[in-house]
């Protein structure tokens, strides 16, 4: 008689783990599935960021380095825009010839437009008097160096 007493209670209890244990799993898929959606829709939706190369040229009282172009236009940027700006669009001075005074900046497409009007801000670079103007805005750096080479001549 107590043998089967206690054979009831064990099937009673192993019942009860396994309607837990079946509760627990679908909770379980259920966060499961949710974490899934939101990392499949947040990668679906991003796209790799463009980049813009921006032709410039420069009008100085005596010669300029990449390095100096550089300078100023990131300051202008932060100046003007804030420090946020500067780094979501990351702009940087990729081709520079110093002896012409041309050259190209690489920045995120989004972000063309703050660039080129802080370009057109620049008046001093390292205490000289100087001018930095944007010429025109291509997709690919080969088209950026086509372009200044047909200026040049």
């Amino acid at each position: 008689m107590m043998l089967e007493y206690v054979t009831l209670i064990l099937l009673v209890l192993s019942i009860a783990m396994s309607i837990a244990l079946i509760v627990l799993l679908r909770k379980t898929a259920r966060y499961y599935k949710a974490v899934k959606s939101m990392l499949e829709a947040k990668t679906t939706t991003s796209k790799k960021p463009r980049k813009r190369y921006i032709v410039f040229t420069t009008l100085c009282e005596g010669s300029v380095s990449q390095v100096e172009v550089e300078k100023s236009i990131k300051e202008k940027i932060t100046e003007y825009y804030g420090q946020g700006t500067l780094h979501k669009a990351s702009p940087h001075v990729v081709l520079f010839d110093e002896k012409v005074g041309r050259g190209v900046v690489r920045v995120l497409h989004t972000y063309v437009d703050y660039v080129v009007a802080a370009m057109g801000l620049v008046k001093n670079i390292e205490g000289r008097k100087c001018i930095v103007i944007p010429i025109r805005t291509t997709g690919t750096l080969k088209k950026a160096r086509e372009y200044i080479d047909r200026a040049k001549v």
